[in-house]
């Protein structure tokens, strides 16, 4: 086994990883080539505030290319942060549509602003929850969900599992932030049935597919 990628055992004793595993953690995960909307991303960034929540450019690439595999229809992120994140999704997929809702706040007036004339992206400002819970209801299944820079992680993981399609993606920020969320994602990845759990250190990933075995992954994307 890799010392770049680890695999969880669990009680379903599946056998070595996959092929389409390793696939996806070579070419998505730890690509190095670059895309095509990498310099269109790096030319926007100056107009997002660096006071406000925010990835690291390697982050912000490893969620456009993420939304490349995935290719949504609609890209839904709760907890808006800086709006970076929002933009580096929409740019992955032009034709479909970014809804990002954060918390009625001075600082999302401030990301709102940065992200006024980005392309398909609608910024959703008020009670986190209930929106999301709004915004399910005409849109399911749900195919990629980023859970970033909000205090409702718990609740809205628990809502999405609800309404998630059998090809989605689940993106979860900090999940190694504090002891509470790293009990918090233990919990979830070992007693949720299904899935394709990633333990990327900064970030959670969950990919849906039924008619693969549950498995859970450690990958350090930084290549040595």
């Amino acid at each position: 086994m890799n010392k770049w990628i680890r695999r969880k055992r669990n009680s379903w004793g599946f056998g070595v990883q996959s092929p389409t595993d390793f696939h996806f953690v070579q070419h998505v995960l730890r690509e190095e080539a670059s895309y095509y909307g990498y310099a269109d991303l790096r030319a926007l960034e100056p107009r997002f505030s660096t006071d406000l929540p925010h990835y690291p450019e390697n982050i912000n690439r490893l969620l456009f290319r993420l939304t490349n595999y995935i290719h949504p229809e609609i890209i839904i992120e709760v907890g808006t942060g800086s709006g970076l994140s929002a933009c580096a999704m929409a740019l992955a997929h032009p034709l479909g549509k970014c809804v990002t809702i954060g918390t009625g706040t001075a600082n999302l007036t401030e990301a709102q602003a940065a992200l006024a004339d980005c392309a398909h992206i609608t910024v959703k400002s008020g009670n986190e929850i209930v929106l999301f819970e709004e915004l399910t209801e005409k849109i399911e299944p749900i195919e990629l969900l980023h859970i970033a820079q909000t205090t409702h992680y718990k609740e809205i993981i628990l809502k999405a599992l609800q309404h998630i399609g059998d090809k989605a993606l689940i993106i979860i920020e900090g999940i190694r932030d504090n002891d509470e969320k790293r009990i918090w994602w233990k919990e979830l990845r070992d007693n949720q049935p299904t899935g394709i759990y990633y333990d990327l250190g900064c970030i959670g990933l969950i990919l849906f597919d039924k008619s693969r075995p549950k498995n859970i992954y450690w990958v350090d994307i930084q290549k040595k």
